[in-house]
């Protein structure tokens, strides 16, 4: 927290929040491993709510997606659950060839209100970077 309240973008008030980083965090991590050679992964990661600061777009409002003022947004939580099987497999005395597939983020968790049109603000990205499985 600051002592003063910060000006993320023109125009907005001042936050005493830290912008782009969720109230709460967390991640698991659990191994699985029912032979010598086989093992399964489940893992996944919890971020928070948080606010992001959102400027203004420009366009058509009929055809593309832009805030009409800047602001900041209160964005949701995620949840990313990923999965993962490996396999080992004895090439030499002292090597292994360790084979695995595996999905992330089985859920699809991802940012739904991106902004569009060419006067978009491009800026204006937040949570899991991955497209999951879905």
């Amino acid at each position: 927290m600051f002592d003063q309240a910060q000006e993320p973008i023109e125009g907005v008030g001042g936050y005493r929040e830290f912008m782009r980083t969720p109230d709460t965090y967390g991640y698991f991590v659990t191994t699985w491993k029912p032979a010598t050679r086989f093992s399964a992964t489940l893992s996944g990661n919890y971020t928070g709510r948080m606010y992001v600061p959102h400027v203004k777009g420009e366009g058509d409002p009929a055809k593309d997606r832009f805030a009409s003022e800047n602001k900041i947004e209160r964005v949701n939580s995620f949840f990313e659950l990923h999965t993962k099987l490996s396999y080992d497999i004895p090439v030499l005395e002292y090597s292994t060839l360790q084979l695995n597939a595996g999905v992330q983020n089985i859920f699809n968790a991802y940012q739904k209100d991106f902004d569009t049109g060419a006067g978009r603000a491009s800026d204006y990205i937040y949570g899991p970077n991955r497209v999951g499985g879905k």
